[in-house]
């Protein structure tokens, strides 16, 4: 089983306002993204990836239902 790193960047404010909070994920060393939520939108951007696949909060509610 491959072993998962995932490590936070926190805006220095309590709400974001304008700052993403960012988590990159890695499996077994090996970047797999990074997961930015922001009030408006989660963008996931593969590390192989130019552009971010985005989601409102409302697209990634009924995602997450359907799965």
């Amino acid at each position: 089983m491959p072993t998962h790193d995932v490590e936070m960047s926190i805006p220095t404010t309590k709400v974001v306002l304008h700052a993403d909070v960012v988590f990159e994920v890695r499996s077994d060393g090996e970047k797999l993204g990074e997961l930015r939520i922001s009030k408006g939108t989660l963008d996931w951007a593969p590390s192989s990836a130019k552009i971010p696949i985005r989601m409102t909060w409302e697209q990634f509610d009924r995602f997450m239902r359907e799965q």
